[in-house]
């Protein structure tokens, strides 16, 4: 029987010093691909090099998920998009995106949450990827 993990975070550094066993191992157990799916810019990048390094068997997700919206750094958005833009033929989704209303405290998503959002949903459509969601 085959797998495909279709919600792997990879990129995160909690990973990555246990990257490549951890895809040996996954390629050992059965499954056929991983989706990599990241959180902010630079998770985004790794993600990409990741499927560059393991085109047969890891693909990449580019996108700022809702929990990071709070530490974005200047640019961070803008620069997100710009390599989802440039990097769409390597992607396989915009994502893991989406609203969170019980992380920001108030029951409802935040102003820079929602904001997110918007420019990532507009970035898939502009490329015509997929997306996934966090949803909560």
């Amino acid at each position: 029987m085959k797998f495909v993990d279709a919600h792997i975070h990879l990129a995160d550094k909690a990973y990555f010093q246990n990257v490549e066993e951890i895809i040996d191992e996954a390629r050992g157990s059965g499954v056929v691909a991983l989706v990599a799916n990241s959180t902010d810019l630079e998770t985004s990048k790794r993600s990409i090099k990741l499927a560059k390094d393991h085109p047969d068997h890891v693909y990449a997700t580019g996108g700022i998920h809702p929990w990071n919206t709070k530490q974005l750094k200047p640019n961070e958005v803008k620069e997100t998009v710009d390599l989802i833009l440039e990097s769409k033929q390597k992607l396989l989704s915009v994502g893991e995106i989406g609203l969170d209303a019980t992380y920001s405290g108030t029951g409802e998503p935040t102003e820079i949450q929602m904001q997110v959002f918007q420019e990532m949903l507009s970035t898939a459509e502009k490329t015509s990827l997929p997306v996934i969601i966090h949803s909560r």
